[in-house]
């Protein structure tokens, strides 16, 4: 994966979010975890068979209680936040 070093990379990151994601069989999904450097645990970014964003984070001492539901927009504004974690993570699944 190439870095995300602009808004139009992060939207080129969600679109070829199959190349990079793994699947998630049981829950029909694919997922991409790294680091959540605010909280120091990590976030986990799902897209669903249907198109559907969510992401969830968890760490020693916390948790969210379920899945956090994400417009596309709101997905890429989240990639664009995140994308030195973003890089690191894929960069360590090459």
């Amino acid at each position: 994966m190439a870095q995300i070093r602009s808004k139009k990379d992060a939207e080129r990151f969600l679109e070829q979010f199959e190349e990079t994601a793994c699947w998630d069989e049981a829950g029909g999904k694919r997922y991409f975890v790294f680091e959540d450097r605010e909280r120091g645990g990590i976030w986990t970014l799902m897209r669903y068979a249907d198109g559907s964003w969510t992401i969830h984070g968890k760490g020693d001492g916390y948790c969210d209680e379920g899945e956090t539901p994400l417009t596309p927009e709101e997905a890429c504004s989240f990639v664009w936040k995140n994308r030195a974690a973003i890089h690191r993570a894929s960069e360590g699944a090459a």
